[in-house]
């Protein structure tokens, strides 16, 4: 992949979270955003995808901010 991890991360959270161009989408949190549990497992979806890695149960609850999110891709690089 030729762009960085973070970046790509925000691009997936943008569209699956419809996030407008200018919103900060670094502070993004299941409690700010408030996306829903459908939305949640769609960006699980699309982010094992575009980073071709599984996670498990616990790591798909627990990755509930842009932040948590990020951490864990950047665990399994």
């Amino acid at each position: 992949m030729s762009e960085n991890v973070e970046a790509a991360l925000e691009r997936i959270f943008r569209s699956v979270l419809r996030v407008p161009p200018g919103e900060d989408v670094s502070s993004l949190s299941v409690e700010s955003h408030g996306w829903d549990s459908v939305a949640h497992l769609n960006l699980i979806l699309a982010v094992e995808q575009e980073f071709r890695f599984m996670m498990t149960p616990e790591e798909g609850s627990a990755a509930n901010s842009f932040q948590r999110m990020l951490d864990l891709v950047n665990s399994r690089g």
